[in-house]
């Protein structure tokens, strides 16, 4: 939570309308190996996700 706050405080003395951290996120320690395993699984396959989320928008073709 400290890197958090000091990361912020750093970056909105030089962007103060930034915003960095996406809301309702929260931290999530690590019991046991059954928790490892789903947080692993998780960030493992989110990313194949991304073109799925509400998000998402097809980068302009380069070139």
């Amino acid at each position: 939570m400290i890197i958090k706050m000091n990361s912020s405080k750093q970056i909105h003395s030089l962007y103060p309308d930034l915003e960095i951290w996406q809301r309702s996120y929260h931290d999530h320690i690590i019991r046991n190996e059954t928790d490892y395993r789903m947080i692993w699984e998780y960030i493992d396959t989110n990313p194949v996700k991304w073109a799925l989320d509400r998000y998402f928008m097809r980068p302009e073709r380069i070139g």
